[in-house]
């Protein structure tokens, strides 16, 4: 009789024990899985919310600016110095719009990479300037400028987009390389529809006239 007691007690432990093992081990597994899901979540967020990470810009006040950087390459000054825009009649006009719709895409996606998900805060400028795909984006702004858009104000936007990546590669000033993204996205949203939360109103090309004086300001200091 004892015998059987100390079975009865000892089969009695184990079933406790591994009660509390198996339960454990399952809420260690839900905790795990709820981990996981939120990281897949925040890593499969579109670009557009990823644009909602972008800080607000303030306003350029009189002597502040790109230009006032200390940085900047001889050349960069340079164009700087005569940099203005040039009168057109039209808002926006084509040369080649099926060679516009695909390099603006292309270069939002890329731009949207380089720049979304607070990874602009880690941009190596020195490797920057020397990748390919910046080498690619100088040579695809000069080739919208020269063959896909006709005479309108999208060639002075991509006037705006060579001054920023020239600030950008010379001095690491992260406000410019947010100009030339958002250049980019307006541009996407605007001409080929793309899906974005925001318009951040950094294209003559579509009437924002205010905020692109903003930037006009912030090349010239």
């Amino acid at each position: 009789m004892k015998a059987f007691f100390i079975t009865l007690l000892c089969i009695c432990v184990l079933a406790i024990t591994g009660t509390g093992i198996y339960f454990f081990l399952s809420q260690d597994e839900t905790d795990t899985t709820s981990g996981k899901e939120n990281e897949a979540s925040q890593q499969e967020q579109s670009p557009a919310e990823a644009l909602e990470e972008e800080e607000e810009l303030k306003p350029v006040e009189k002597g502040e600016g790109a230009s006032q950087l200390e940085e900047l390459s001889g050349d960069t000054k340079d164009f700087l110095s005569t940099f203005t825009y040039e009168s057109f009649d039209e808002q926006i006009a084509y040369q080649n719009e099926e060679l516009v719709k695909q390099i603006i895409s292309d270069q939002h996606a890329y731009l949207n990479d380089l720049t979304g998900w607070g990874h602009i805060d880690n941009v190596d400028i020195d490797y920057l300037a020397e990748s390919d795909e910046w080498q690619r984006l100088q040579e695809d702004v000069e080739r919208l400028r020269t063959e896909g858009f006709a005479p309108s104000e999208a060639v002075n936007d991509m006037w705006n987009a060579e001054a920023f990546m020239r600030i950008a590669t010379d001095s690491a000033d992260l406000n410019s390389l947010r100009y030339v993204h958002r250049i980019f996205h307006d541009m996407d949203a605007e001409i080929n529809g793309a899906e974005v939360d925001k318009i951040w109103g950094a294209t003559r090309a579509f009437g924002a006239e205010t905020e692109t004086q903003e930037l006009y300001a912030y090349i010239k200091g």
